[in-house]
């Protein structure tokens, strides 16, 4: 499985959209949005407006997850410190 599809271009609401998937119940798909948000960080889109619901993301088992959410918050510890 490819990783491209979470660097396709943005659409409205995109952020409303994020936020959405990242309190939703399924880890799956909490996991799949906190990936959109690491490709959009990536190419220079401020998704600082996600920070609470990113960090929220921590309290779970998987593993992975956990570590994107610390990539995501090393990336903004050094930007805004």
């Amino acid at each position: 499985m490819t990783d491209s599809k979470y660097f396709t271009t943005t659409k409205k609401g995109e952020i409303f959209e994020l936020k959405s998937e990242l309190n939703s119940d399924k880890k799956e798909k909490k996991k799949e949005a906190v990936k959109k948000v690491i490709a959009s960080m990536t190419v220079g889109k401020d998704v600082s407006a996600l920070f609470p619901d990113v960090v929220n993301c921590m309290q779970t088992d998987n593993l992975e997850l956990k570590k994107l959410v610390y990539l995501y918050l090393m990336n903004y510890a050094k930007s805004q410190p």
